[in-house]
């Protein structure tokens, strides 16, 4: 009998370039953070749970809808959740556990006002939550091997959470359980308090569609891998906030996301007309320095120049090229052998000579790798002043 094809969930964003975890992490990754609009968002997550040394699969974290007051647009921010928040306590070794909660007199209020939908509409509601005025969790620590008391009282009508920027009325988490997210947030401000040098910042529970005025990732409309699902409301979206489609000109080479920059590239090597285009895109000065950087994963380089050699090849009746260009050739090259020949006296020179610094502007098609140069130059230096 014929073995039957495996079955797979597609995952809700193509998997980037740079993620370094397999498809089904990614994919487990895009269903754990529901709330993550682009799949810049996720790598987000990623980065920042690298940093924490944390495992973004428990989910220590989480994606919170806010809006940044300066930029005047929605953004998306990676906060700490309650539960990494009491991990940090634990791995400082000085926690030394915490009390049952302690509430204060239930009050009834009334919200009137504009709740927005998942589609980003608005509309008029009224609802009615009966909650508990405040909230204090007391958190120990130990403190010159003594257990010390610490505990910062949170009032739930300056904490809940809003169903839309700037709307008075409560989301739907805050509604459906006002004290089990009172009590979230009152163990947060208590472990604040309690560890000001681990620097505890505000949990998610306690930000949910609050202003900030710098930070989170910009949510832009979706990005379009090429797929064919991208919609006129998310090009128009990408558009206004200067997000140029990949394969308009080489203005996707401005995309300052690393994973999106790629995707840009390879759309545009995928769309080249002629054997001049690809050429040209070679010659950008930002692809040239992706390949000529160190800081570039080998992967990523390898892949661009699988991309170049391919799309070069497609046009094997184009009389604009003959010999495909030599992708990896290292264009410093010939700066470092000049170096090799300069005595003291030149090389002490270089940082105020003009012909030198227009030599290296110019040199091959880019603005040469400054690291290698410059550590060239102290090494000559080193080796003459070394025979002296």
């Amino acid at each position: 009998m014929a073995n039957a094809p495996a079955l797979g969930i597609a995952p809700r964003y193509q998997k980037p370039v740079t993620f370094g975890g397999t498809d089904v992490s990614w994919r487990v990754l895009c269903d754990l953070y529901p709330a993550a609009e682009t799949p810049e968002v996720i790598m987000a997550v990623v980065e920042y749970c690298a940093t924490r040394r944390l495992d973004p699969l428990r989910k220590p974290c989480h994606v919170v809808p806010m809006w940044n007051a300066k930029l005047r647009r929605r953004v998306q921010v990676v906060m700490q959740g309650i539960n990494e928040l009491e991990t940090t306590a634990h791995r400082t070794g000085l926690w030394a556990g915490m009390d049952m909660p302690v509430w204060g007199p239930l009050i009834t209020k009334r919200f009137r006002g504009e709740a927005e939908n998942d589609d980003g509409t608005k509309r008029a509601t009224e609802i009615e939550v009966e909650f508990p005025e405040w909230c204090a969790v007391t958190v120990y620590r130990l403190v010159g091997n003594e257990r010390r008391a610490f505990a910062e009282p949170v009032y739930w009508i300056e904490a809940y959470g809003r169903a839309g920027f700037r709307s008075e009325v409560p989301n739907s988490r805050w509604t459906q359980a006002p004290r089990q997210m009172l009590h979230k947030c009152a163990k947060s401000a208590s472990l604040r308090v309690a560890f000001p040098e681990e620097g505890i910042g505000y949990a998610a529970e306690e930000m949910d569609g609050r202003e900030i005025d710098a930070g989170g990732v910009t949510i832009e409309g979706r990005v379009d891998h090429g797929d064919g699902t991208l919609t006129t409301r998310d090009r128009q979206a990408g558009q206004a906030y200067g997000r140029p489609s990949p394969g308009e000109g080489g203005a996707g080479l401005d995309e300052p996301n690393g994973s999106l920059w790629l995707a840009n590239l390879l759309a545009l090597l995928a769309r080249a007309e002629t054997r001049q285009a690809v050429v040209d895109l070679r010659g950008d000065p930002r692809v040239a320095k992706a390949l000529q950087d160190r800081k570039t994963p080998s992967l990523i380089k390898a892949q661009i120049e699988d991309a170049l050699r391919e799309a070069f090849n497609r046009f094997p009746d184009d009389t604009t090229e003959h010999t495909p260009p030599d992708w990896s050739a290292d264009p410093v090259a010939e700066l470092i052998a000049e170096v090799a020949e300069m005595d003291l006296v030149a090389l002490n020179g270089l940082n105020t000579s003009a012909q030198w610094r227009a030599k290296v502007n110019a040199t091959a098609m880019i603005p040469p790798d400054e690291d290698r140069l410059n550590d060239a130059i102290a090494a000559r230096k080193a080796t003459l002043q070394g025979r002296s």
